[in-house]
């Protein structure tokens, strides 16, 4: 098949053993340890030897080094906190045997603890998939503290039918203090890219953002926990842009 799965991680000890688990059927697993102290190297050494560790603040620079690392033809893409079902294992392995295409689409169905949430996302929080299948060579990302963008080239194929299983966070508490980390890795990057805060800090935007998340994608759907997950999507520019304003004012 000659596919290898890349994993991401920093201190993950109580999530990455269900990944590595589900990805028995690749050939090689490289995991990529960015700053981590606790047992996740411990775990991943039960399930390959192809560990590197090192230090990144850019997300970027070490995912395109993960990629380097590895030695297949074609690269499942996958972090920490994603499971790959059964039914995706098999469609993996049915679409690496068309020859005509070097990238898929795969979609993530994102969870709350148990409670699956398919309705109200933004990229923001949680995207609605990701280009994570690729031949290796195709895919470039660019610098970046927090969801940074990526180039690929070649031929797409069709999108997969299953999904990624993406388990977000255990509770509340853990996806509010995640929304607190990556508006401070957002507002780190603006500062440094000079951009203009003007139109991130605007109420207007902040309703425009709600309105896109709670009605137009649908989080009415799942009660307060959508509302929940509008109000984070809408002011994460928002909060982003103080905080960025914030260390200009420091620097």
């Amino acid at each position: 098949m000659n596919l290898s799965a890349l994993i991401i991680a920093r201190n993950e000890e109580k999530k990455i053993e269900l990944t590595l688990k589900s990805l028995s059927f690749v050939d090689e697993i490289v995991v990529i340890l960015d700053r981590s102290i606790d047992d996740t190297k411990k775990i991943a050494s039960k399930y390959t030897k192809k560990i590197y560790e090192g230090s990144w603040k850019s997300e970027g620079k070490r995912r395109n080094y993960g990629i380097s690392k590895c030695s297949s033809q074609w690269i499942l893409e996958i972090d920490a906190d994603e499971l790959v079902t059964k039914s995706l294992e098999k469609e993996i392995i049915q679409k690496l045997k068309f020859k005509n295409f070097d990238f898929y689409y795969v979609s993530l169905t994102n969870f709350i603890g148990n409670k699956k949430v398919t309705k109200g996302w933004m990229a923001c929080l949680a995207p609605d998939g990701k280009f994570c299948l690729f031949r290796k060579g195709t895919k470039v990302w660019i610098d970046g503290s927090v969801h940074p963008q990526y180039q690929i080239k070649g031929k797409k194929g069709k999108p997969f039918a299953n999904s990624l299983n993406h388990y977000l966070s255990k509770d509340i508490s853990e996806l509010l203090s995640k929304f607190n980390r990556n508006t401070t890795l957002y507002a780190d990057d603006l500062r440094k890219e000079g951009k203009s805060l003007h139109k991130l800090i605007s109420v207007r935007k902040i309703f425009s953002r709600f309105i896109k998340s709670f009605i137009t994608r649908r989080g009415f759907q799942f009660g307060g926990l959508g509302v929940l997950i509008g109000i984070l999507c809408a002011i994460y520019p928002y909060v982003s842009a103080i905080k960025c304003r914030e260390d200009r004012i420091k620097f």
